[in-house]
């Protein structure tokens, strides 16, 4: 039986930018074909490490396009609120190539502070340009739930002043004592979110079911308008949500690579490519899933899916990969950040989101949304400067 390759390839590109992710994958074969054989001038690396840089970008937008039918489906079995199947799965598999990243900086790269930076880069990213994002496509002003506000998203500035008193107190290496403080605070995370389920479920039980299951169709329908990925059964989710995992985190490796080379080809600190190209490239699912939140008007779950991914970066993604480092070579990870105003910059940029969407009886307008973008781009610029 023959195998034909472009089938598969255009339905995961989708029919709408395959020929595009084509052409690009002739330009990148092409430009690379040229490096191998010495042809190493500027303009064939600048355009060989933006190409691959675009490339893995895409992969990882598209795995998270279709992560996202997968995780409904176990959310719709389980009857998970929308707000913990956010906080929870979507955070989980949308931030695997923060992970990846995270393992690639430590146990490849010997350079914990990559992926220190790019998960800095990524909350920061998560935390102003998604819901600016959200905001944008929204129908009209995104009122979000009191509980996304009070729960996630103070649980997440803790997580973030958490961070810097590790940086402060540990500035040179981490070991068990900082990875088991950081995966106890999710471990925590988890079980405040345990309690609000077990409430939501009282809460459920108690509505009318009638309406209840009206409510559910309607959503549903909406969702398979826009899903592209028929699910037949529970496994087929999962195999779904594990194979869009491993293609997020081989695309991240490629992310990496070309943004570090890319990095040292203009002169850029490899820390500061994995603040700012890292951070965005590795945020697309992310970027992706909140905004069809918001397309389909679940505000909550497009909000929280930002706190819920940004507490499981820096919780876990920065932890797993400090144990696997301490259990493969025994030794603990050095960590050598002299940009610690990035840190800073985000702690001021959680405050202000979360005063942002505190005011207005937790309102989200386009005003806002428009100020939080222009607020992330203004931290590019003095970044950029450090």
């Amino acid at each position: 039986m023959n195998f034909n390759l472009v089938q598969p390839l255009r339905f995961f590109f989708g029919g709408g930018i395959y020929s595009h992710v084509a052409n690009l994958t002739v330009v990148i074969m092409a430009l690379a074909i040229m490096y191998l054989v010495g042809l190493r001038i500027w303009p064939v690396s600048f355009l060989l490490w933006v190409s691959l840089i675009i490339f893995a970008s895409i992969a990882i937008w598209r795995a998270g396009d279709f992560f996202q039918p997968a995780a409904d489906y176990v959310q719709e079995k389980h009857k998970l609120p929308e707000s913990i199947k956010a906080a929870v799965i979507d955070a989980i598999a949308s931030s695997f190539p923060e992970f990846c990243v995270a393992v690639i900086a430590v146990i490849l790269l010997g350079r914990a502070e990559v992926g220190i930076s790019s998960i800095v880069g990524s909350a920061l990213y998560n935390v102003l340009i998604i819901p600016a994002a959200a905001g944008l496509v929204a129908k009209g002003p995104m009122k979000i739930g009191k509980e996304v506000v009070w729960r996630d998203s103070l649980m997440y500035f803790g997580v973030v002043i958490l961070l810097l008193v590790a940086l402060f107190a540990f500035p040179n290496a981490w070991g068990f004592g900082v990875a088991a403080l950081f995966i106890s605070a999710y471990v925590g995370y988890i079980f405040w979110l345990n309690i609000d389920y077990r409430k939501h479920k009282r809460n459920l039980a108690e509505e009318n079911s009638e309406a209840d299951s009206s409510a559910e169709n309607e959503d549903t329908d909406e969702e398979e308008e826009e899903s592209e990925l028929e699910i037949r059964d529970e496994p087929h989710a999962w195999k779904w949500i594990l194979g869009m995992m491993l293609v997020m985190g081989l695309a991240s490796h490629i992310l990496v690579e070309a943004s570090i080379r890319l990095g040292d080809l203009l002169g850029i600190d490899a820390v500061i490519m994995g603040f700012i190209v890292i951070a965005a490239g590795t945020s697309v699912p992310d970027t992706v899933l909140s905004v069809m939140s918001a397309k389909r008007g679940n505000y909550d779950a497009a909000i929280s899916n930002v706190f819920g991914s940004n507490i499981f970066d820096i919780c876990v993604c920065l932890s797993v990969p400090i144990l696997l480092a301490l259990v493969l070579t025994g030794a603990v990870t050095p960590v050598n950040l002299p940009q610690i105003e990035l840190v800073y910059m985000l702690v001021g940029a959680t405050a202000l989101a979360i005063y942002l969407f505190w005011s207005d009886n937790y309102t989200l307008t386009k005003t806002k949304s428009t100020i939080m973008a222009g607020v992330y781009l203004l931290i590019v610029l003095v970044a950029m400067a450090l």
